[in-house]
């Protein structure tokens, strides 16, 4: 069973309410479990257990356990080294009252029980333990009781290491964390949905999309290089620059042919416009675009670019040179047939199975699981990210990790959504989320945004339209998930 780290674990815990399991169903489950599992390794008659808790929903596990362990006649005691914050945690401290259950304030006293529950400090700590839970867990040391830990002991931060309880028994939730094979563990399922790991969910955005610094300057939060456009499509290119703004980058720059110039200038004053000579991108453009390289944190190659030969070559010799992070889309990802393999571990391939075929030269089954392990190998081969576009995305890593998504609906099959969703990676990207996680949020959040348009309109809407409902979507996901 692979380890978790403390954020995939908080990006399990939002995508289980996002379908459909909340914390309040977990902290329940979590507690129940840890009782049981006490009960059957520990004689629990006659003994006297006291349960320590913290503020956080680790304390609201720890309320759970003690409410299940007074049913099974244990003279359970509990003592708070702080009041619980989230909605969860206080529902089950009020049900511990009603129930009679001694709740104390913990202080300096001494820790008479026989056992000794510590339900004090979850996941996620960065470095060592603050006071007042060092003395808290000084003071449990020195005690003679069994100590018992949920989930993981406290102090142990999220690498695994640091000054912890010296618990006799951890009963750890869903998968191991770092540090636990050091202590008698045993991993408890808690009802986390499959859906929550296999899927993209609001919890990949929500941790994953770096938080904004009171103190931040411009291009803190990135900036964005797109090359696109020709004579006969200027569009395109527009509409990724829309999106990868409303992802929140701080600047998004344009490099188009010198025939859509004008175009591309007027139409937004918030984009940085840039022109190479011609009616299209070729190889003599590369000395213009390197221009703009160095100054940006990702790229975005082939909105509305055309499938002139001059281009093909063009688009292969600027990844050849390229390290920033790119993400290659639409009419680029043609120019790469027959010239494969393109290696990079920062590149993102955003195709339809049209363009996948065109890509690789494989067509793609119908049934699902198939064309999941036909992505995730030639993710592999390519040594590239896959965004594979369709009514169930596929986003593949070259190491492996896949992940599906199902936002979005029908209306999203008009012209320029997928340019919203390629310009929306980069974007994000460009703030700072790895290549896999950031194609995985931009795919969300483009269904996601489809989805309120939906509601909004019916199925007739524009990818303008798309790109513009970004950041609402962006919003309302932080409001319905950020406090989970």
């Amino acid at each position: 069973m692979r380890v978790l780290t403390s954020k995939e674990l908080k990006v399990l815990d939002i995508n289980s309410t996002w379908f459909g399991v909340s914390v309040e169903e977990l902290m329940e489950n979590a507690g129940r479990a840890f009782a049981e599992e006490l009960s059957e390794r520990v004689e629990l008659a006659g003994k006297r257990v006291l349960v320590l808790c913290g503020s956080g929903n680790n304390g609201g596990d720890g309320f759970v356990a003690a409410r299940y362990l007074a049913e099974r006649g244990t003279r359970v005691g509990v003592m708070l080294a702080r009041e619980p914050r989230s909605s969860a945690a206080k529902q089950n401290l009020a049900k511990l009252r009603k129930l009679g259950i001694m709740v104390k304030r913990l202080r300096e006293q001494h820790l008479d029980a026989d056992i000794i529950v510590d339900a004090l400090l979850g996941t996620g700590i960065k470095g060592e333990v603050r006071e007042p839970y060092r003395s808290i867990i000084e003071e449990i040391n020195r005690s003679g009781a069994f100590k018992v830990s949920v989930d993981v002991p406290s102090g142990l931060n999220e690498a695994g290491e640091g000054y912890c309880v010296a618990a006799d028994l951890v009963v750890t939730f869903h998968a191991p964390k770092p540090g636990l094979e050091r202590f008698p563990t045993v991993v408890v399922d808690i009802g986390i949905p499959e859906k929550a790991s296999r899927y993209v969910g609001a919890g990949d955005v929500v941790i994953n999309l770096p938080e904004r610094r009171r103190e931040a300057h411009k291009g803190d939060y990135g900036r964005v290089l797109i090359i696109g456009g020709s004579v006969e499509y200027h569009g395109a290119p527009l509409l990724s620059a829309l999106a990868a703004l409303n992802s929140g980058v701080d600047m998004v720059y344009l490099a188009v042919p010198e025939v859509n110039f004008e175009a591309t200038r007027g139409f937004s004053p918030e984009f940085i416009v840039r022109k190479y000579g011609g009616e299209c991108f070729s190889t003599e453009a590369i000395p213009e675009v390197e221009t703009l390289l160095a100054g940006v944190d990702s790229v975005l190659i082939g909105p509305g670019l055309g499938v002139r030969e001059e281009t093909a070559r063009g688009v292969v010799e600027l990844l050849k040179r390229c390290s920033k992070p790119c993400v290659v889309d639409a009419d680029a990802l043609k120019a790469l047939r027959e010239k494969l393999p393109v290696k990079g571990s920062k590149l993102v391939l955003t195709p339809h199975a049209g363009e996948f075929y065109a890509l690789t030269g494989e067509r793609l089954p119908q049934e699902l699981e198939e064309r999941v392990e036909v992505v995730k190998e030639w993710s592999r081969r390519l040594g590239a990210v896959i965004l594979l576009k369709g009514s169930v995305d596929i986003i593949s890593s070259s190491k492996g990790e896949v992940k599906l998504n199902e936002t979005g609906n029908p209306g999203m099959t008009v012209g320029g959504t997928g340019d919203v969703l390629a310009g929306l990676t980069a974007g994000l990207i460009a703030q700072g989320m790895s290549a896999f996680r950031a194609a995985c949020s931009a795919a969300f959040i483009n269904g996601y945004a489809g989805d309120m348009l939906l509601e909004e309109k019916g199925y007739t809407f524009t990818a303008l339209e798309l790109a513009a409902m970004i950041p609402y979507a962006i919003k309302d996901i932080f409001e319905r998930f950020g406090g989970v």
